[in-house]
Parts: structure tokens; C-alpha cells; sequence
């Protein structure tokens, strides 16, 4: 049997997945994160296409990604790691994938009816995993680099990422990404990078210089954000699963060394070119 295997490097991390048969895929998306060298994996991915089916007398519910209208997906734990069942985007309730990970966080066992590996919501739910085994953190934000520095910029659903990073797009500057974004420390460091997503686009990194919080506003308006509460602000865009008090003290810890080294701001924003030039001048 003609097995499949793709190795992806995502934020500097390494990713390998594999399976027995060749009805393994990966979305476009993904195409610009493979890798084809010797890099010793973070973690390994055994994709298994067959009907999901989970026994949940063995396991207990930790934790439901849902809204008021879908569920994404629910999260079991045993003593030995976590199971994921994961919910058709299209369909209430069919489960999509169902995926096992060790306690370790370094081995995915994913079963699917579908072949493609890391259909949405898979592809963040391993990321933000990933991140957990590192000094990383995968957030809701944009990022601009203008070549000197780089911004991030996150808000509430609505806030403008997206308005933020055309207006920096249109005086060119390098967007990251305008929607989903890791931050990793490297060598002392912090650095923003974006992550595959439904579109193709190159793999790409900055320094993280400053975030700012946004939200709109009557008038351009700048606060520098301090100590446990900018912590807490930032915190609140990024992607977690607050189960396990381990996971939390670690965000804490990551955040209190992300604002000692980048400035973090508060930011009221009319959407309008001048917004560069207010940033620029109030940093």
C-alpha cells in the first residue's frame, strides 16, 4: 500500500503527517508551509481515514467549543491524553473527525471520513496545541510590518483587523495576516508569524514591536496599557481551552514576558489613513 507523508513547518515548528493509504490531503492553504529537509518534527500526526467513532464510557468532558447556533467541537480527557470530537461546519452535530492526542502533546492520532487531514476546525485546534509545547501563543489579531516595526493589532469581532491591515496594506506595509497569528519567542525574542488558512499565502514572520487593542471610536484616541491589567487585556484574544489550570499559568506567564518587551496600547480608531501617522507619533 502507497502511503502518504507531508511535513509542515509552521511558525518554525515542524509538523509531520502521515498515513498508510495515499487518500490523505492537505487544502491549499497549507502548500506554502510544506517543507521538504531533515528537521526533527515537534510533533507527529497519524491520519487514519476510516468512520470516526468514539466509546465516551472512557473519557470525561472537559470543555465545549460552541455558540448559540454551532458546535465546533468538544474536548475528553483521559489518563491517557485528550480526545477531540470534531463538528461538521455545515451540519449540527455530525461529527466530522474525532483526533487523540497524548499526554505529552507531541503525538496526533486523527480519524477521518473525509480526506482532508486538517479540515477546519482541526488545522487551530493542532496549532493552538503545538503553541503549548513552546513559548508561543496562536491569537485573533493582524499584524503590519513596515520594515522597521512590526504591529499587532486585535479587538473584539468587528473592531477593525481587517479595515487596520488594508489602510497599513495601501501605504506598504508587509501584512502577516489579517485574522489568526502566532506569537513565538525565539532566543530572547518575540516574533509574529502568520498560519495557513483558507486562501494560499506565503509563509511570513516580524518582530513584535507593540499590539494595540482597538476599537472604533468618534476621534483617534492612544493609552499605554501596563502590567496585570495589559496582560489581561491581551489575553482575552487569544486562543485557549481553559481547562487545565496548567494552560492558564502559562499563558500568564508568556503574556508578563510579551509586555515587558513589546509596548501594548489601548486604541481608539477612526479608519482612516490618518490613523498611521496618530500611531506613529504616540508610540
Amino acid at each position: 500500500m502507497i502511503g502518504t507523508s507531508f511535513k509542515l513547518s509552521i511558525a518554525e515548528m515542524c509538523i509531520h503527517l502521515h498515513a498508510e493509504s495515499s487518500m490523505m490531503v492537505l487544502e491549499d492553504g497549507y502548500e506554502p508551509f510544506l517543507v521538504n529537509d531533515n528537521t526533527i518534527p515537534e510533533i507527529d500526526v497519524h491520519f487514519i481515514r476510516q468512520k470516526p467513532i468514539f466509546n465516551e464510557a472512557h473519557f470525561k468532558l472537559v470543555f465545549e467549543a460552541q455558540n448559540e447556533t454551532q458546535r465546533f467541537y468538544s474536548i475528553y480527557k483521559n489518563a491517557d491524553g485528550l480526545c477531540f470530537i470534531i463538528y461538521n461546519q455545515q451540519t449540527i452535530d455530525e461529527v466530522q473527525q474525532i483526533a487523540y492526542l497524548n499526554n505529552d502533546f507531541d503525538s496526533w492520532e486523527i480519524h477521518s471520513t473525509d480526506s482532508v487531514a486538517l479540515k477546519y476546525p482541526m488545522g487551530p485546534i493542532l496549532m493552538h496545541y503545538l503553541t503549548l509545547k513552546t513559548d508561543a501563543v496562536l491569537m485573533h489579531a493582524s499584524c503590519a510590518y513596515d520594515g522597521k516595526k512590526g504591529r499587532m493589532f486585535s479587538g473584539f469581532s468587528g473592531a477593525g483587523k481587517s479595515t487596520m491591515s488594508k489602510i497599513w496594506a495601501d501605504a506598504g506595509s508587509v501584512i502577516i495576516n489579517d485574522d489568526r497569528l502566532i506569537i513565538r519567542k525565539l532566543e530572547k525574542e518575540f516574533f509574529v508569524y502568520n498560519t495557513p488558512m483558507y486562501y494560499v499565502d506565503q509563509s511570513k514572520k516580524a518582530p513584535l514591536d507593540a499590539i494595540y487593542l482597538i476599537r472604533h471610536a468618534s476621534r483617534n484616541s492612544i493609552q499605554k496599557l501596563q502590567g496585570a491589567y495589559a496582560v489581561s487585556r491581551i489575553m482575552a484574544f487569544c486562543i485557549q481551552n481553559n481547562f487545565d489550570s496548567s494552560f492558564i499559568s502559562k499563558r500568564i506567564n508568556l503574556f508578563t514576558e510579551i509586555c515587558s518587551q513589546a509596548s501594548i496600547f489601548d486604541l481608539g480608531v477612526v479608519p482612516t489613513p490618518e490613523i498611521i501617522d496618530f500611531i506613529k507619533a504616540n508610540e
